[in-house]
């Protein structure tokens, strides 16, 4: 993956995150408490998983979070947290020199052991990840009555050259 393609995806991540969480927002918690709890463990995960990565790319100490918690946090403490997460690995990539993306970092593995990697791998981890997850928060969006944000790809791009050409 090349930094702009990386660097496009991790804006991807970030748009379609804000979107997802503001669909889970409108949903009617307590009717569909079981699918809302659920909504907001699948962002949290995705969300610990960033943070661990992050942790992992700053060479610091991951905090160990509970990546897969029985009971997710508040969506008014989880909304803040996530979308500041996803911005931050935006800054970090649009941020790295061209040599920077492949330097190996030696990192602490979640099981404690070390492991091997570049940036640019820890960053594909992030993009990729929350894929899966964020096509079940969708299934369960629908399941609640309301309409899921349209996650493809091209839309986001053609978006994106639309507040491109308007700014202009």
């Amino acid at each position: 993956m090349q930094r702009v393609t990386a660097l496009t995806l991790l804006r991807y991540k970030h748009w379609m995150d804000a979107g997802m969480l503001s669909a889970i927002a409108e949903t009617d918690a307590r009717r569909f408490r079981a699918e809302h709890r659920e909504m907001l463990r699948l962002m949290y995960h995705m969300h610990a998983t960033g943070m661990l990565i992050r942790a992992n790319l700053k060479g610091e100490a991951p905090s160990r979070p509970n990546i897969r918690p029985r009971r997710p946090p508040e969506q008014a403490v989880l909304v803040p947290c996530m979308l500041a997460c996803s911005g931050w690995f935006i800054e970090y990539a649009a941020g790295m020199t061209a040599e920077a993306w492949d330097r190996p970092i030696i990192y602490q593995r979640r099981e404690e052991k070390m492991a091997q990697t570049s940036p640019l791998s820890l960053i594909e981890q992030v993009i990729l990840h929350g894929t899966r997850h964020r096509g079940a928060v969708s299934w369960l969006i629908k399941a609640c009555g309301i309409q899921p944000p349209q996650d493809v790809v091209s839309h986001f791009l053609r978006k994106q050259l639309t507040s491109f050409d308007t700014r202009g």
